[in-house]
């Protein structure tokens, strides 16, 4: 192997920023690879991206197929950016990959060349890899950028880093997360859609227009067909709106607001979450005229919340229709036509499953369970999770509160509903909704036309969809800052607090004190505080259960910061 050269201003040393300054990173600086991969300030990415780049050109390799590299900070502030890699099939960076990254990004600039060597020698020896047996024809790295100004140096710092074992590259410059998750499926898989922006456009629009043409809204339906999105100063505008192109406005009329200030700031669908009020540019006030159907993007438009002012409530409050109200309405739909199929005696079944955090709303939970009859399956926290135990069923569907989620749909779904042209509508439906959903990862695009197909098939307004399927119980989450958050240790899927010994009973105890009442208390993943949720029957039931939670804490470390009380958990 030659000496391994590295750019100057892609190592620690000469890490230079977007704006030519050079920022060097101390040589012993530690980074791990997280749920969204590497996210940080802007100005610590150059280096990491080169290495990332590098990581997906070796993996690429390894299994002669292209691997996505998405440089995004998703709702983060537009100074921050951050690297994560895709796997084959669109999905997640494996979990043993993600060690490889951690190793790659840690090592000094000293240390680099020993261990790029030694992944090239192992992976060389290795009988699973395709590098040994030269079979690295279709070995790529295709990359994509959000619109932040550190993007374009970012891409440049990935195309170098891809070819450092001369890998090809493919830029296919700004696109939204989902569409590079989208792509690499594509550039893998050249049956499921073209790998390009087109490509994607008219596979899902395809999708939608021809569900619509056979969607007949029912007799007395509320259904309206106009929507105003918050694009959050994101990427959701121009691509949205290029995918709108393709769908009459007969069928869908969209208005796109925040399309060009900063980023995230004071919109978008992290933004609506947290502070639960009307994003910038929104009617705001009591005697304003109301704004009808309203949905939100984050900036990378991989979440999507809708929303709609508060009745009754000052200052721009917004009543929040979050990722469980969006899992169970699609779930609804699904299970309609599941049972249509059902009751015609098949030769093959199809299962459905719902997959949920702790952070659900219990009275989403509840409905599952009770109206569908369906028992969800809770994960612990991060889409990985989610993800995982949705593929495990032939239709997985699985939201976070916040807005991010998709449906799965398993290879015997596939040879039952995609390649079988059965003229039975029932399953036409299915086929041409599998279509419409973006099954790789969350997508706010695709979630949004889904979302309007199965309003329109139940002929629902915005006060159907609140009322006809669940109330949400109040909810309310409380920061506890501890001096030693490792001394926390959670079972079933965090839900339960097994040490330090004793405080389990002590929550159990607050909790019978009140109607409809449960909650949990699990340590963060990223500091040292531990995250208490609490729900019960009344908001004033449910600050008082918090509250008492608070208080075995108190010898652990400082005193509590509450965050905003809700009537919607978010999970961060």
């Amino acid at each position: 192997m030659a000496n391994l050269e590295f750019p100057p201003q892609y190592t620690r040393a000469g890490n230079t920023t977007h704006t030519g300054e050079v920022h060097s990173i101390p040589q012993d600086e530690q980074f791990a690879y997280g749920t969204a991969g590497f996210r940080f300030r802007a100005e610590k990415l150059p280096f990491i991206v080169y290495r990332c780049a590098y990581l997906a050109s070796l993996r690429a390799r390894q299994l002669d197929s292209a691997i996505g590299v998405m440089i995004t900070a998703s709702h983060n502030p537009a100074q921050d950016n951050g690297v994560k890699l895709v796997d084959p099939s669109g999905d997640m960076l494996s979990s043993q990959w993600e060690i490889y990254a951690t190793e790659v990004i840690n090592a000094s600039d000293a240390d680099l060349p020993k261990v790029i060597r030694d992944f090239e020698k192992n992976f060389q020896r290795s009988s699973q890899s395709k590098i040994a047996r030269g079979l690295i024809h279709n070995a790529k790295v295709v990359c994509g950028i959000d619109t932040r100004v550190s993007g374009p140096h970012l891409m440049e710092a990935a195309r170098a880093g891809a070819a450092l074992f001369n890998v090809k590259f493919v830029d296919i410059g700004v696109v939204s997360t989902p569409m590079l998750h989208y792509s690499v499926k594509s550039f893998n898989e050249p049956e499921f859609a073209d790998p390009t922006h087109q490509g994607y456009y008219d596979a899902i629009s395809g999708a939608f227009k021809k569900l619509y043409e056979m969607t007949q809204e029912p007799d007395g339906s509320r259904y309206q067909p106009e929507l105003i999105v918050d694009c959050a100063n994101g990427v959701g505008a121009p691509r949205f709106r290029e995918l709108l192109k393709q769908i009459p406005k007969e069928m869908l009329s969209v208005e796109l607001r925040n399309e060009n200030g900063e980023l995230n700031h004071g919109c978008g669908a992290d933004f609506v979450k947290i502070a639960q009020k009307m994003p910038a540019n929104f009617n705001l006030t009591p005697d304003a005229a109301p704004e009808p159907k309203c949905a939100s993007f984050d900036g990378d438009a991989d979440r999507i919340l809708y929303f709609r002012a508060k009745n009754g409530c000052q200052g721009g409050t917004a009543e929040l229709f979050d990722g469980d109200r969006i899992a169970v309405l699609f779930a609804t739909y699904i299970k309609e036509q599941l049972d249509i199929y059902t009751s015609s005696k098949p030769r093959n079944s199809l299962k459905m499953g719902i997959v949920q955090t702790a952070y659900a709303n219990g009275s989403s939970t509840r409905f599952i369970r009770e109206h569908l009859k369906i028992e969800p399956i809770i994960v612990p926290t991060g889409v990985k999770h989610l993800h995982e135990a949705a593929s495990e069923f032939d239709i997985g569907v699985y939201f976070e509160a916040n807005g991010h989620g998709t449906i799965v749909f398993s290879k015997h779904f596939d040879s039952v509903v995609r390649r079988n042209a059965s003229p039975l509508v029932h399953l036409r439906r299915l086929h041409l909704f599998s279509r419409v959903i973006n099954e790789t990862v969350g997508d706010a695009f695709a979630d949004l036309l889904a979302t309007e197909i199965v309003l329109r098939h139940f002929g629902w307004s915005m006060d159907d969809w609140n009322q006809k399927l669940y109330q949400d119980v109040p909810n309310v989450q409380i920061k506890v800052p501890v001096a030693d958050r490792s001394i926390f240790k959670t079972t079933n899927a965090e839900q339960t607090l097994v040490k330090p010994d004793g405080l389990q009973k002590r929550i159990d105890e607050e909790v019978a004190k009140y109607k409809d009442s449960r909650a949990f208390i699990r340590p963060s993943g990223t500091e040292n505080i531990v995250r208490v949720y609490a729900e019960a029957d009344t908001l004033e039931n449910t600050h008082r259960l918090g509250k008492s939670l608070e208080q075995p804490f108190a010898h652990f470390g400082p005193t509590s910061h509450p965050i905003f009380p809700s009537f919607f958990g978010d999970s961060r």
